[in-house]
């Protein structure tokens, strides 16, 4: 690997970060269960994201209650932009503080019942 291919393995893991981290459902770049997931810069390290020749990992906290799986491809759209490697989103947790979703009128409906979740159960039952 040459000198230019470890800048652009850097400044794609920073690019890659940036573009996450700006898409409101996202909590944070998640390190992973024992801190492995990351890309060592001079000084610094970029938690959640590592960019090679083969692919790019990113991994993630999700906030609570948004959608885990449109979350996890609305984060691999935007990277897929950005790197010309197939992309692999890691949901690692999930965040219940700073989030506030939309809660209009058109996304509030009745509440379920049981038999309207799982029509096979009889409520009382």
């Amino acid at each position: 690997m040459s000198t230019a291919d470890a800048g652009r393995e850097i400044d794609a893991a920073e690019v890659v970060a940036d573009a996450v981290l700006a898409i409101p459902e996202v909590a944070d770049l998640h390190g992973g269960q024992f801190g492995e997931v990351g890309t060592y810069l001079p000084g610094r390290r970029i938690t959640g994201v590592v960019v090679d020749e083969n692919s790019c990992a990113v991994h993630i906290s999700v906030h609570y209650p948004a959608d885990v799986r449109s979350v996890a491809e609305r984060v691999r759209a935007v990277v897929a932009r950005l790197v010309d490697v197939p992309v692999n989103v890691t949901v690692g947790d999930l965040s219940t503080s700073g989030y506030l979703p939309d809660v209009s009128e058109s996304a509030v409906t009745e509440p379920a019942t049981v038999t309207d979740i799982a029509p096979n159960i009889r409520e009382g039952n």
